[in-house]
């Protein structure tokens, strides 16, 4: 072999150890370069989390900090919070959402054996009841707010979604004014005999008893109702 031809060779093999030890360390130097890199994001977010733990911390010892102030503020008879405590406790009340009792008239209602109770025949005296004045008001322990609905559907009626028999008796119950007693007890005793002797309820056979109680307890109405919801609405900006 020429001299020539062995330095040529030589040169290329010098030439391609070169170039494979240049692109070792290239490779070592673009993996260091991602580890540093790596690093310097972990530590960002190491830093950035610790961050956010101070903040939760903080706003934990300032929720502590607002109990107590509040448990004071109640201990010492504190009035503005008292008057925000009774105020969100009367709201409750006349929402519906609190167990309530006192005076009141208990309707029993109920039908000849195999007949139906007509829905319509509810509401009558629902709606006679809060003529006059009733509170607060349940049919078969189910509280009656604004969003209730009383409606006969095949073999059940329907109250705050929740279906009862149509053939069993059912309960009102209404707090009322004892002051009015004798008032409310003659009026809904005409809405009694009304029912009876209409023409198109004398197959039904009705039998209604009307009693006026010292103390009755009215169930409050549960947050999972049908007839509590208030997700879709919105309260007015006034803007």
């Amino acid at each position: 072999m020429k001299p020539k031809t062995v330095r040529s060779i030589a040169f290329t093999a010098v030439c391609a150890v070169l170039g494979i030890l240049i692109a070792l360390q290239m490779k070592n130097v673009n993996i260091d370069r991602i580890s540093e890199n790596n690093l310097a994001d972990l530590q960002d977010k190491l830093i950035e989390y610790a961050n956010k733990n101070d903040e939760l911390s903080n706003r934990n010892s300032e929720l502590y900090d607002y109990i107590s102030i509040l448990e004071n503020g109640m201990a010492s008879g504190n009035v503005q919070i008292d008057s925000i405590i009774k105020e969100k406790e009367r709201a409750a009340i006349f929402a519906g959402l609190r167990e309530v009792r006192n005076y009141g008239i208990l309707i029993k209602i109920s039908c000849a054996q195999d007949t139906q109770i007509r829905d319509s025949v509810l509401r009558q005296f629902v709606n006679e009841l809060r003529a006059l004045g009733a509170q607060a008001i349940s049919i078969n322990d189910e509280r009656l707010v604004a969003m209730s609905e009383i409606r006969a559907s095949n073999e059940s009626i329907i109250i705050n979604g929740n279906g009862y028999n149509r053939l069993d008796q059912f309960e009102i119950k209404a707090i009322t004014d004892p002051d009015d007693e004798a008032y409310i007890l003659s009026y809904l005793e005409l809405i009694r005999k009304s029912v009876i002797n209409d023409v198109q309820f004398q197959n039904d056979k009705y039998d209604i008893l009307i009693t006026a109680l010292p103390e009755l307890t009215i169930p409050a109405l549960s947050e999972d109702s049908v007839a509590f919801k208030i997700d879709l609405l919105m309260p007015d900006s006034g803007e």
